[in-house]
C-alpha cells in the first residue's frame, strides 16, 4: 500500500516543518528575552550593603585631609600606615609621581578626586574716601586697578575728591 506523505507547498517545505520552525523561533525569542530579564535584574540590583568593617573605614578616609605633605623618611608604605590607605591606593591617585623619587614638601593627593579650591571672597563693593585719599591710595588698599576704579566711577574725578564720597569697588 502506497504511503500518503503531506502535501509539498511550493517551496518545497511541508506546512507542518514550517509550524514546527515558527514554534521553534518563538520559544527561542522567548528563552532569549528571559535571559535579558534575569541579567538585567541582576545587574541592577547592585551589590549587597557594605559591611560595618567597611562603613569603618569609609568613615576615617573621609576624615583624611586632601593633600599629604611628605615629610624627611617618609615612603609610601610609611604613609599607607599612617592614614590607612593602600599604597596601590597612593600610587592611583598620584599616578605622575614616582614614589621612589619622593622628597620632604611635596604634596601628595590622598584622594582620586580633590575637591576645587573655595574662591576668594569678593570684599567689599564700596569704599568710603578719607582725607588724602585718591584713586592711587584705593588702589593700593584694595588691589583693584586705577584703571577700573575709573571706570566703575565715572561721575567722579580723579582730581576733585572729597572726604566722604564713596568710590565703587566693584560691581
Amino acid at each position: 500500500m502506497p504511503t500518503v506523505s503531506a502535501p509539498r507547498s511550493s517551496s518545497g517545505v511541508a506546512p507542518d516543518d514550517r509550524r514546527q520552525t515558527v514554534y521553534l523561533i518563538a520559544v527561542g525569542l522567548v528563552v532569549l528575552l528571559a535571559a535579558i530579564v534575569v541579567v538585567a535584574a541582576t545587574t541592577l540590583t547592585g551589590s549587597s550593603p557594605p559591611t560595618e568593617a567597611e562603613q569603618t573605614r569609609a568613615a576615617q578616609l573621609r576624615k583624611l585631609p586632601v593633600y599629604w605633605t611628605v615629610h624627611t623618611g617618609d615612603t609610601y608604605a610609611s604613609i599607607a600606615q599612617k592614614t590607612g590607605l593602600t599604597v596601590g591606593e597612593l600610587e592611583t591617585f598620584n599616578r605622575l609621581v614616582d614614589p621612589s623619587t619622593i622628597r620632604p614638601g611635596q604634596r601628595l593627593k590622598l584622594r582620586l578626586h580633590v575637591p576645587k579650591p573655595k574662591p576668594k571672597p569678593l570684599g567689599p563693593r564700596f569704599h568710603t574716601l578719607r582725607p588724602g585719599e585718591s584713586f592711587g591710595s584705593i588702589a593700593a588698599k584694595t588691589g583693584v586697578p586705577i584703571d577700573r576704579l575709573a571706570r566703575l566711577n565715572p561721575k567722579l574725578k580723579a582730581t576733585a575728591l572729597q572726604p566722604g564720597a564713596r568710590v565703587r569697588l566693584r560691581r
